[in-house]
């Protein structure tokens, strides 16, 4: 099981180092000058800031919706919750290895350019959340939905709407000007609901599996 998981999740180890190695260039390039700025603001930035969506839909979404959609996953149900575990593991840590990543190189690209309110999607804590957030809900979605396409739609629609109702908050109430609090706030809401998604990840599968 461990030898097919690994085969299933190298593209994905893959497309981190060259997600993290690409927008790494970016920055570089921007930083020095030979990239030009897109409109008044940062091209590292603004790829930066879909990113998270990008990979919930991309990486989370299809993680259990296709071996579900083609059935392969059928193979796995009798050890369906080590097979799931197996599976997210990676995804953790491709997960936060692109998000550390890219908010440290951010912060190199955009450190005394642009304010805090431009860099905070993408350089405060918070964006940690985001991305976390992201592919766990694609992960959970595809776990309910089971097919491919729907699931990345669904997933892209939630997430919006979540960041939508979120910065609406962040800036309707006066928590801006709480800066040092609300980002920790944030990446703590944002982490807890990945929590509860996964956990339901796990309740959902192992429902299939007994319906099955």
């Amino acid at each position: 099981m461990i030898w097919v998981t690994w085969r299933q999740q190298r593209s994905l180890l893959t497309t981190a180092v060259a997600v993290v190695a690409g927008l790494a260039l970016i920055g570089a390039l921007e930083r020095h000058g030979i990239v030009g700025a897109l409109g008044n603001g940062s091209t590292s930035r603004t790829i930066a800031a879909f990113l998270p969506a990008a990979l919930g839909v991309f990486w989370g979404a299809p993680l259990l919706a296709r071996p579900l959609e083609n059935h392969t996953a059928d193979l796995m149900w009798p050890q369906r919750r080590r097979w799931l575990a197996l599976t997210l593991v990676p995804l953790g840590v491709a997960t936060l290895t692109v998000a550390l990543t890219v908010r440290l190189v951010l912060t190199g690209v955009l450190e005394g350019r642009f304010n805090d309110h431009y860099r905070y999607d993408v350089v405060s804590v918070a964006a940690v959340g985001f991305t976390v957030f992201a592919v766990a809900l694609g992960g959970f979605v595809g776990a309910v939905i089971g097919k491919v396409e729907p699931a990345m739609l669904v997933t892209l629609l939630v997430y919006a709407a979540v960041r939508f109702v979120g910065g609406w908050v962040r800036y309707g109430d006066g928590s801006w000007d709480r800066w040092y609090e609300i980002r920790w706030e944030e990446l703590g809401w944002y982490l807890g609901l990945s929590v509860l998604l996964v956990a339901g990840t796990f309740v959902v599968v192992a429902r299939r599996g007994t319906s099955s």
